[in-house]
């Protein structure tokens, strides 16, 4: 944790889609972080003035700002000048908007911290946002079940560069040292074509590729998993990740998981 007493800002990436279930689960990162936090939402362009109004009452006094998408856009551009694919990644991707803009919006400090809008906060916690646990590398959700990556095991094999990557990490938690990151790997790989097999999972396995270069770390899967079908909640879990593909399953599992613990939360 920063030294100082000034909160900690956290970025997020945020629609009109869903907005009132992201709001929820964006909402219980300050609530229940004994940190500080400040929180600066992204968006994909799809929300307007008064969406964004509704979204602002919802945090009350919690210091929450939205980045203007055009400023965020210019500034993030303006920063991958000299690397083109990365430059039309940003311009072409809801991905790109939710990796590159965030590492830009301080250029004063080597850390950023992201989650993406769909992990809810459960209880009280502290140290997920540990500066010194980042510093060096960067730091992702464990996924100690699916490889959710863009290419096939059979490119990893053969003459000639190849990518590299680390197993099982989920990128809806990101904390870099842009200090550490291979800007030369990033642009070689997102000019790869080859390799980007699914299109939304290209920049999770580019991160993927970045964690082999640096000193990366994954929160314990017990304190914050990811929830398929089979995932299971413990006494250390303080938060989860609400996949979209089981998220109607899960939050009545959820809920009763809250007030079992409530107890300990009041």
């Amino acid at each position: 944790m920063s030294s100082d007493q000034s909160p900690l800002l956290v970025q997020s990436l945020i629609g009109r889609k869903g907005l009132s279930f992201y709001l929820k689960c964006l909402e219980s990162l300050p609530r229940f972080c004994h940190e500080k936090i400040s929180l600066l939402l992204h968006t994909d362009g799809s929300l307007n003035k008064e969406k964004i109004e509704f979204a602002l009452n919802h945090f009350g006094d919690q210091s929450v700002q939205f980045h203007n998408p055009e400023e965020a856009r210019q500034v993030t551009l303006d920063n991958l000048e000299g690397h083109p694919h990365c430059q039309k990644f940003r311009q072409n991707s809801l991905w790109g908007i939710e990796f590159f803009d965030p590492l830009f919006v301080r250029p004063d400090d080597p850390i950023s911290y992201y989650v993406d809008a769909d992990i809810l906060f459960l209880r009280p916690f502290s140290g997920l946002f540990e500066r010194k646990e980042v510093e060096g590398g960067a730091l992702f959700l464990r996924d100690i079940q699916w490889d959710a990556y863009s290419l096939r095991p059979w490119h990893l094999w053969g003459l000639g560069k190849r990518p590299k990557i680390v197993r099982g990490i989920t990128t809806a938690l990101v904390c870099w040292d842009k200090r550490v990151i291979d800007w030369d790997y990033l642009e070689w790989f997102l000019g790869q074509f080859r390799y980007h097999t699914i299109p939304e999972w290209v920049l999770p396995t580019a991160q993927a590729g970045l964690a082999t270069r640096c000193q990366a770390k994954t929160v314990l899967p017990k304190q914050l998993p990811n929830l398929y079908p089979n995932a299971t909640l413990s006494e250390e879990t303080f938060g989860v990740h609400l996949l979209g593909s089981y998220r109607q399953e899960w939050l009545p599992k959820v809920e009763q998981y809250v007030r079992k613990q409530s107890p300990e939360c009041e």
